[in-house]
């Protein structure tokens, strides 16, 4: 194929475009055709806040290709949108839990009219002879159900617990602080952004913090997508023995 011929003067632009992805990612392509005896390829990280409207991007990526004298230059700017909407994520599901630790495992609550140790058939002291649904031990810990527990109990050692995921990602101008940092595994009675509601006497824990950098060559430039993800408590709520209280 024959080289393009290029009249007027150089550089001369081809194309240009600007996409907006999903969660405020920005990019700014532009192709420029030179005479090879004058190309400007430019550099990366050098930022721009003119190419954009609104918007600093930075130079990440630069590609060159040359034919019949001349050199035709794409370079791609990376920045983002720090005004972009939040996105939320929620994830419903179950997890398996040990059945002495259901909030009725030994005495009613709420919904549970019964307890699962009255509804086996009672309890029973390991060793004693005596007749029962579920054995513990003299110190009181949970061993197993008998094989004449009611109710289908005799084999049980779990059951499947509600669990939900909270996910806000959210767009912020700047890298998050080490305060926001050191929240991680902390409890919080009401995360931020919009949660779904869960039961009374569960909270949240904040699990996981990740960000990263649209444009992250130069400091400060670009935009940061920060993603909190939480985790929903059982009935009983996430042990403030073990978890610190943020809020």
């Amino acid at each position: 194929m024959p080289a393009p011929t290029f009249r007027g003067t150089f550089p001369v632009t081809l194309s240009q475009s600007t996409k907006f992805y999903d969660r405020g990612k920005v990019e700014y392509s532009v192709t420029k055709a030179y005479q090879i005896s004058g190309v400007v390829t430019g550099t990366i990280g050098t930022r721009d806040n003119t190419l954009v409207s609104g918007i600093t991007v930075v130079l990440t990526g630069i590609s060159v290709k040359k034919a019949g004298g001349i050199a035709e230059v794409t370079q791609t700017y990376t920045g983002g949108d720090t005004t972009a909407p939040d996105v939320y994520e929620v994830v419903a599901s179950v997890s398996e839990e040990p059945i002495a630790s259901h909030v009725a495992f030994t005495a009613s609550t709420g919904i549970y009219t019964t307890s699962i140790v009255d509804a086996s058939g009672g309890s029973v002291t390991q060793d004693s002879g005596a007749s029962g649904g579920a054995i513990f031990t003299t110190a009181g810990q949970f061993v197993e159900f008998t094989k004449t527990a009611t109710n289908a109990f005799f084999g049980v050692q779990s059951y499947l617990s509600p669990q939900i995921t909270y996910r806000r990602i959210y767009s912020a101008g700047t890298v998050p602080s080490a305060g926001i940092t050191t929240q991680v595994s902390c409890i919080f009675s009401t995360p931020d952004g919009d949660p779904p509601t869960i039961a009374s006497g569960r909270n949240w824990l904040l699990t996981s913090l990740v960000w990263k950098c649209n444009g992250n060559q130069v400091t400060g430039a670009g935009q940061y997508e920060v993603t909190k993800e939480y985790r929903a408590s059982g009935n009983k709520g996430w042990n403030n023995g073990i978890y610190f209280t943020a809020n």
